[in-house]
């Protein structure tokens, strides 16, 4: 049973920090005069912090005693109980069921950006300031966030938690001193975003809200015709260098800080993703050409929204419903590509992606190669052990599992399959847009897609542990199985 203490303990400290969370939009509420609404974000906050505090002070715990079992059930369990809190306030704010508000809190942490809120203007401050730091925090991630509060100190544990929630890279030789320069770099590009935002012509509310969604790659937007509103060729460059940056792992912009310009653009991911979203985007722009728009907007057009897409994000400057077919098919290939591992972005991440093409090149290599002739797999400057090569594949082979999965759920409710295919690529992407109307789906549908984002979010290994009979009859004490 200590394994299961050592969860419910976790587990109790991630309560205490969504409660503690649910305090920030209450200044924004008493700032813009929104007292009657104080009460739904105190309210929540109090019995999370409550519930919180008695867990954490009744069970005792230790970051060494988190295995890895443990540290995937805590994250995987964590984003869930996070979405049901933070839920709360949707459905009293704005009236929402609890399965769109939980919608709603799900897309907003694990920065999805999909959206049941059919008009935004006119939305309380409050509740559009919460539903974008939802996507600030889900940028990094709740356990880390959960690390910054609570955890201090080296012990493997937080190594664990880390892994746990979709991260490998370390910069530092210390998981802690990783995590604290994650948050710096993080806090440094959101506060230059921020004041870039202001001086483009947005008002000081906005230029905070749209940093917080566009360094996670989340896509909320205070506005219901999202970038397009401001109609800014100004405002849209300066998000589509901010979503580039929240699109490259962090690593690389350590690197960035610490080696200097060349160093980062040696890094082959951070090449791969400009040389995709530059193939992607004269694609598009010869195909919105051929359709009739002049060059200078089916650039800007096909740019901005290519961009958008390929780093998750889903702010949109123009209908993509609207866009040609070619223009669609590349825009759902790039969902399925995603932005850098160890970044803010979703998707399989263009690292997995040329790993899972080399490996198609070494495999057709030992072929065609003499007997006895090695070429191994190089990424970067490293040679690319092949139980890597294979783990990448088995992810790869689990996504669209779960990604067909979803499909077939989603056709049987009555939903058409391209659009089907199109929903579900977006959810478990976590980019956003998609060709559907959300509002037209029924209850299930929409909770498929939550989970699909939740799947995506922590790039289904903590799933799968936390679906493992095994694994739990070990939590129950009815076996002493070592789950690794």
């Amino acid at each position: 049973m200590r394994k299961g203490l050592v969860i419910l303990g976790a587990l109790g400290r991630i309560v205490l920090a969504v409660g503690m969370l649910l305090l920030v939009p209450i200044p924004i509420a008493l700032i813009y005069g929104e007292y009657g609404l104080v009460k739904y974000f105190l309210y929540p906050s109090s019995i999370s912090i409550l519930i919180g505090l008695i867990l954490t002070l009744s069970i005792p715990l230790s970051f060494r005693d988190v295995g890895l079992f443990e540290a995937m059930v805590i994250s995987a369990l964590g984003w869930i109980i996070a979405s049901i809190i933070g839920s709360i306030p949707y459905i009293y704010i704005l009236k929402m069921s609890p399965v769109d508000a939980f919608f709603e809190t799900m897309s907003g942490f694990t920065t999805t950006g999909m959206t049941l809120i059919k008009i935004i203007e006119g939305k309380p401050y409050s509740i559009l300031f919460w539903r974008a730091l939802t996507q600030w925090i889900g940028g990094v991630g709740i356990i880390l966030f959960f690390i910054v509060i609570f955890a201090g100190g080296g012990a493997p544990g937080l190594r664990r938690l880390y892994m746990a929630e979709a991260r490998e890279e370390k910069l530092t030789v210390s998981t802690w001193h990783t995590v604290k320069c994650i948050w710096i770099i993080y806090f440094a590009y959101s506060a230059l975003c921020a004041v870039a935002l202001w001086i483009a012509g947005m008002d000081p509310y906005e230029a905070i809200t749209h940093t917080f969604t566009v360094l996670s790659t989340g896509g909320f937007s205070t506005r219901t015709a999202s970038i397009a509103a401001f109609n800014s060729l100004a405002i849209e460059i300066i998000l589509i260098v901010f979503m580039v940056i929240g699109g490259i792992s962090f690593l690389a912009h350590y690197t960035l800080f610490t080696k200097g310009l060349r160093s980062f653009l040696r890094h082959y991911e951070v090449k791969a993703i400009l040389l995709i979203i530059g193939l992607s985007t004269a694609i598009v722009s010869y195909d919105l050409v051929v359709h009739g728009v002049n060059l200078f907007n089916a650039l800007r057009e096909s740019m901005f929204q290519v961009v958008s897409i390929m780093t998750t994000t889903g702010y949109t400057t123009i209908d993509i419903n609207t866009l040609p077919p070619l223009s669609k098919a590349v825009i759902t290939v790039l969902m399925f590509i995603g932005g850098g591992a160890g970044s803010t972005a979703g998707a399989i991440k263009v690292a997995r992606i040329v790993v899972a093409l080399k490996a198609v090149s070494y495999e057709l290599n030992k072929l065609l190669l003499p007997r006895g002739s090695e070429k191994p797999i190089r990424i970067g400057f490293r040679v690319l052990p092949e139980e890597d090569a294979l783990r990448i594949t088995a992810f790869i082979i689990a996504y669209l599992i779960f990604y067909v999965a979803g499909v077939m759920i989603l056709t049987f409710r009555g939903v058409n399959v391209f659009s089907a295919m199109s929903a579900v690529a977006s959810a478990q992407g976590n980019v956003g847009p998609a060709f559907v109307s959300l509002f037209d789906l029924d209850d299930v549908s929409k909770l498929v897609l939550a989970l699909e984002m939740w799947v995506g979010r922590l790039e289904v290994i903590p799933v799968l542990v936390l679906l493992n009979f095994k694994a739990w009859r070990s939590v129950l004490g009815r076996t002493s199985q070592t789950i690794v």
